[in-house]
C-alpha cells in the first residue's frame, strides 16, 4: 500500500505563494474601498432626493390646500419664505354637522391673528421692514380691510382675499346674505353682539383667527424650518417649530399674480446639498385652489 507524502510547502513555495497573495491584496483593497464608497456616496444622495422630495411634497401640499396665502405675495414676489394657512378648525364646527367637512378659517375679525399686522414679527410684505403700518392691515400695506372674501383682487394690488374685514364678503348681513350658513333653518339671523361679524351664522362673532405653516430658510446653518406662529404672540412664542432639514443651501418661494382664470400660483425651489458638497436641486409649481373658496371649505 502507498503511503501519503507528509511534505508541504517549501519555504521557497510559501514565500512566492505569500507574495501572490500580498499582491492580490494589494490590487483589490483600493478597488474594494472604492466601491464602498461608492456605495456609501449613492446611499446618502439616495437619502438627500428622498429628504428633498418629502420637503416639496410637504410644501406644495400645503400650498394647494391652504384658504389664505401670506407671503410671498404681488408686494415682493421671491422671498426666502413661505406661509400659507393651515385649516385649523379652531370652533370643531363643520358644515351641516357633517365631521368630514370642517369649517376652518371662517370667522375671523378685521385681521388674521389676534397680534399683527400680518404674521407678528415677520416682515410680511418684503419692503424690510417688520409689523409696520396698521395693527388691522394683515398684509402690512398703508391701508386695511381693503379686501372682499370673494376670490377676487379687489384693490387691484396683484393679491386674492389678502387683508379683509370682520364682515369678510362686506354683503352687510351675517355670514352669506340670502343663504342659511350654518343650516339651522334660519336664513341671516345671528345672536352674536356684532351680527355682521358672524361669518358662519353660529350666534358668535370673530372667534377663529387665522394660524398659518411659516416655513423659513437660515442660509448660515442650511436649515428649513416650520414655524407655527401663535396667533397672539407671532413667532415671538411660537406653538411648534420643527426642524424639517439641515442641508437646505437655497430656498425661495415666487409668487405669480392671477392669470386669466383668476388662480395665483407659487414656485418654489429648493436646493439640498450634502456632506460630499454634491448638491440636489428641486423646483415646482404648486396652485393655491383654495383661495377661490368664499367660506373657507376645503377642496377634496
Amino acid at each position: 500500500m502507498r503511503q501519503c507524502s507528509e511534505n508541504g510547502l517549501t519555504l521557497m513555495e510559501l514565500l512566492i505563494t505569500i507574495t501572490i497573495l500580498l499582491i492580490i491584496a494589494a490590487v483589490a483593497t483600493p478597488l474594494l474601498s472604492a466601491s464602498l464608497d461608492a456605495h456609501r456616496n449613492g446611499i446618502a444622495r439616495s437619502r438627500l432626493y428622498q429628504e428633498g422630495l418629502i420637503l416639496m411634497e410637504r410644501m406644495t401640499k400645503n400650498v394647494r390646500n391652504t384658504t389664505f396665502l401670506q407671503i410671498p405675495n404681488n408686494y415682493s414676489p421671491t422671498r426666502n419664505m413661505l406661509a400659507v394657512s393651515n385649516l385649523v378648525n379652531e370652533d370643531s364646527d363643520f358644515y351641516f354637522g357633517d365631521p368630514l367637512f370642517p369649517r376652518a378659517d371662517e370667522d375671523f375679525g378685521d385681521k388674521f391673528m389676534s397680534s399683527g399686522p400680518g404674521i407678528l414679527g415677520v416682515d410680511d410684505n418684503g419692503d424690510g421692514s417688520i409689523d409696520n403700518n396698521d395693527l388691522k392691515s394683515d398684509d402690512e400695506d398703508s391701508v386695511f380691510d381693503e379686501e372682499t372674501l370673494d376670490g377676487l383682487d379687489n384693490d387691484s394690488d396683484g393679491n386674492i382675499d389678502e387683508d379683509l374685514s370682520a364682515d369678510a364678503n362686506k354683503d352687510g348681513a351675517p355670514g352669506i346674505k340670502g343663504m342659511d350658513d350654518d343650516g339651522n333653518g334660519v336664513v341671516d339671523i345671528s345672536a352674536a353682539p356684532n351680527p355682521l361679524g358672524d361669518d358662519d351664522e353660529d350666534g358668535q362673532n370673530d372667534e377663529e383667527y387665522v394660524t398659518f405653516f411659516l416655513y423659513t430658510h437660515d442660509s448660515g446653518t442650511n436649515i428649513l424650518r416650520e414655524i407655527v406662529p401663535s396667533p397672539t404672540n407671532g413667532i415671538n412664542s411660537p406653538t411648534s417649530a420643527v426642524v424639517l432639514s439641515t442641508h437646505v443651501t437655497a430656498f425661495s418661494a415666487t409668487y405669480y399674480p392671477p392669470d386669466a382664470a383668476n388662480h395665483p400660483r407659487i414656485s418654489i425651489a429648493l436646493t439640498l446639498t450634502g456632506d460630499d458638497g454634491k448638491s440636489i436641486q428641486f423646483f415646482e409649481y404648486a396652485y393655491p385652489r383654495n383661495l377661490l373658496q368664499n367660506t373657507g371649505k376645503k377642496v377634496r
